[in-house]
């Protein structure tokens, strides 16, 4: 049956119950509905769990690059705790997002970020350029068609280092590319 079949007949079904006489009646009505709902939903869910599994695949691409970026990360934050200010933060990620989020052609990766020595920014520079040049980034650059995929696959709440370190511990959470 389609789901408009479906449709149809719960809303027979509603129609009887605002017309039922006894609580009986109306219970097994309320059944009847919920059993045609139950059978409804199954196609509907299959195909937002396909739809969730391909997306999955597709931006788990890029899981390994981002462990070995975030593992780097940590120990430059153990020689520079500063890698955790908001500045540095802010220019790590406009590094992230036109290069990776939402490239632009003629970006070019800076030489500082804000870091209190020089070292520590060519440290910084190192990792992202690593990053960016990781074979899993590089492919999903093209695998991912948009923005939105491409925050997301960065912004995966499941990779994690050794030290149980996230993503979010050196880029914050963003709602969408731009924020």
């Amino acid at each position: 049956m389609s789901l408009k079949k479906h449709i149809t007949e719960v809303r027979g079904l509603l129609d009887r119950l605002s017309k039922a006489k006894t609580d009986r009646e109306r219970v097994k009505l309320l059944f009847s509905m919920k059993v045609e709902i139950e059978i409804a939903e199954k196609p509907i869910y299959r195909r937002l769990d396909t739809e969730r599994v391909a997306y999955d695949k597709k931006t788990r691409i890029v899981k390994r690059a981002l462990k070995q970026f975030l593992t780097t990360l940590d120990k430059i934050y153990a020689k520079d705790g500063e890698l955790g200010d908001t500045a540095v933060r802010d220019k790590m990620y406009t590094a992230i997002l036109k290069s990776f989020i939402m490239p632009e052609k003629a970006y070019v990766l800076p030489e500082q970020f804000g870091m209190f020595s020089e070292e520590g920014d060519r440290l910084v520079h190192v990792a992202i350029q690593r990053f960016l040049q990781h074979p899993e980034v590089i492919a999903a650059r093209k695998l991912l068609k948009n923005p939105e995929e491409r925050l997301n696959a960065f912004q995966d709440d499941d990779v994690k280092t050794s030290e149980e370190t996230t993503l979010f511990e050196y880029f914050g959470y963003r709602g969408g590319p731009l924020a």
